[in-house]
């Protein structure tokens, strides 16, 4: 059995492990790394879609290997395209982009294993289409030239010309099932978003553990030690482990956020705001509650609304409905900013918005800017760094407060950009926005007490900047993986 890790090494995120056992390859996780991307591309400079593939791999950004990449981008990247599939499926742990954020340059037809709500999750991102390369559980073939509808020459393929399927499965918790020669048991675990997922692989050499992403301190931090239970009974011999906040000595709970945001809204005159991850379900329940408990209504976005729906779509239940009486959908102006104008057609104020965006347009909870304005104290608005200027028709009035509930500034170019939301702020007289956050990631001493109780022979250290921590861990040996090197256990 081999390991071979190509992203989360010294790093927070990336996660790219090959796993090789008796003719059976797997990759847990492919995703993409922040960092890593920022140091080449920004909004300014983005990825050339045309060669992207072979661009990727120059850079490191992805691993230099034949047989997975997707057949249409690599004939016109001049890669082959006629190998058979190098690998035998992908088990991805969750819906973050850091996790899931390469799938889309994988082959359509490699199996992508994942949980119902992590799937909900990349139909979301598939659906919405923001960042350009988020064809997670669909596929669109790109640079072929196709017949013209009328029979005369030809055009290029583009997305109205039809999508097809990945091969998207999705397994049930606590239910092993097979890969090749490889079986694999997935436990849920607790994270900030739904579906999350450590995964225990049973190889020819013995139990293989992969954390994931997983905490002990959110509302279902059982799940997380049911994991850890039936991991250590597995006795394995290879233990993959995330470490994000090795070096942190406690973790605030999720109910720490619901307390704290509810006593600091509790009694303000004016709108309260709260920016906390868009794909968080748990931290939307908390401030739904807050929202309620404070005789308000939580205001979301349409992609929130969305990824709502689907989740209740794949069973997924203890979150609100989009419909719920205590939720309103925020339209903000896009392109000729009509929302909420009387003096054009209905169907010519829907043109603003993309065809899925239009879905919540007439729905009875769907809310604009002005509404919000006028009856500021009604509601807990979400709003993110990226929508502050739609502050500038909201007008916050005095008494009006924001909340942090995101992670706090983690290198130089966040901070820059927390300098201009300070203006942003400061403008509206939220400065200082008061910071209330409950962290997705076990904090050390967790760490140190789950690989403690599994009881690894070997552990590899990824998805942290301290691996040098886990060497106070005593009886294991610790292997500190480089990128491209395999390991043979």
């Amino acid at each position: 059995m081999q390991i071979t890790i190509f992203g989360g090494i010294n790093k927070i995120g990336g996660n790219k492990i090959l796993l090789e056992d008796n003719g059976t390859n797997i990759f847990l996780d492919f995703g993409m790394n922040f960092e890593e991307h920022q140091d080449y591309f920004t909004e300014y400079m983005p990825p050339r879609k045309c060669n992207c593939i072979k661009d990727f791999i120059y850079l490191g950004l992805l691993p230099n290997l034949n047989g997975i990449y997707r057949r249409d981008y690599c004939k016109h990247m001049g890669l082959d395209c006629k190998q058979e599939n190098a690998v035998d499926g992908v088990l991805i742990s969750h819906a973050h982009i850091d996790h899931v954020g390469y799938v889309h340059f994988l082959r359509r037809d490699i199996p992508i294993h994942v949980s119902a709500e992590t799937k909900a999750i990349m139909e979301m991102f598939s659906r919405i289409g923001a960042a350009g390369f988020e064809e997670f559980t669909d596929f669109k073939p790109s640079f072929q030239l196709i017949p013209k509808k009328t029979g005369e020459g030809l055009k290029r393929r583009d997305a109205r010309d039809g999508k097809e399927e990945r091969n998207v499965k999705t397994f049930e918790f606590g239910k092993k099932f097979k890969i090749g020669s490889l079986e694999i048991l997935p436990c849920r675990v607790d994270h900030s978003l739904p579906g999350a997922t450590g995964y225990i692989i049973y190889t020819s050499e013995g139990a293989v553990i992969y954390t994931g992403d997983l905490r002990f301190h959110g509302r279902h931090k059982e799940w997380s030690y049911e994991f850890v239970e039936k991991a250590a009974k597995a006795e394995p011999v290879v233990m993959l482990s995330e470490g994000t906040r090795i070096k942190e000595k406690e973790a605030r709970t999720e109910d720490y956020v619901q307390s704290e945001s509810t006593k600091y809204i509790k009694g303000k005159k004016g709108l309260a705001l709260a920016n906390f991850p868009i794909r968080d379900t748990e931290r939307l329940l908390t401030f739904y509650n807050t929202a309620v408990s404070n005789g308000r209504k939580l205001v979301i976005e349409y992609r929130q609304a969305l990824l709502l729906d689907l989740l209740r779509e794949h069973g997924v239940k203890g979150l609100p409905k989009s419909t719920d009486k205590n939720i309103r959908v925020f339209y903000a102006k896009k392109s000729w900013g009509l929302v909420g104008r009387t003096d054009f057609p209905e169907d010519q104020i829907e043109k603003d918005y993309d065809t899925w965006e239009r879905t919540y347009f007439a729905r009875e909870n769907v809310i604009d800017a002005k509404e919000i304005s006028t009856r500021q104290k009604d509601y807990v608005m979400f709003m993110n760094y990226f929508q502050l200027n739609n502050l500038m028709d909201v007008k916050p009035v005095e008494g009006s407060v924001h909340i942090r509930s995101i992670c706090e500034p983690f290198s130089e170019e966040m901070e820059l950009d927390q300098k201009r939301i300070d203006n942003w702020l400061r403008l509206f007289g939220l400065y200082p926005e008061r910071k209330i956050h409950s962290s997705g990631h076990a904090c050390g001493p967790a760490i140190f007490d789950m690989i403690k109780k599994i009881n690894p022979k070997t552990l590899f250290p990824i998805h942290t900047v301290n691996p040098s921590v886990f060497k106070e861990l005593s009886g294991i040996n610790i292997i500190y993986p480089e990128y491209g090197k395999k390991t043979t256990i």
